[in-house]
């Protein structure tokens, strides 16, 4: 684990510790024409002005509300960036809770992140995406990926 085992997630959450390893939002809007429609405010509850000076992660932060047929990303990830762990590492608050053996083990790595994409239903939701979920299936992936001819993997 790269972070200590006898912590609770409140203790680190506190610390902000989260922002440090997944230092993106949890997921985004997305539109007809484009990957991510955050920051416009016909998507969002503020006009594009406002949007710049807010802290994303502050727990008051009031959404609006999901409407039927908004596609929208859930997208968790962990990465290892050397700019944001050395500082972490180092921070009394921060670092007390990394175990920087386990840390240097990834650094270099880069990092992971799944992004689901969702269509808000009457009722509910529905998944669109059709990825592997779970360390098994990833592996599976990643031992036999797609061709590398398909043109929308060249993009990236």
């Amino acid at each position: 684990a790269v972070v200590s085992t006898q912590s609770t997630g409140e203790e680190m959450y506190a610390v902000k510790l989260h922002r440090i390893f997944m230092p993106h939002g949890i997921g985004h809007f997305i539109g007809g024409d484009v990957h991510d429609v955050g920051g416009n405010a016909s998507y969002w509850c503020w006009t594009d002005a406002e949007a710049r000076h807010i802290d994303w992660y502050d727990d008051s932060l009031e959404w609006c509300p999901l409407e039927r047929n908004m596609v929208l990303t859930i997208e968790p990830g962990c990465y290892f960036n050397d700019v944001l762990l050395d500082p972490a590492l180092q921070d009394k608050d921060q670092g007390k809770f990394m175990v920087k053996s386990e840390i240097a083990r990834y650094r270099g790595l880069g990092g992971v992140r799944i992004e689901e994409v969702f269509v808000v239903r009457e009722g509910g939701c529905e998944v669109i995406s059709d990825l592997p979920r779970t360390a098994e299936e990833v592996e599976a992936f990643m031992s036999n990926p797609p061709p590398s001819d398909i043109p929308f993997l060249d993009t990236y």
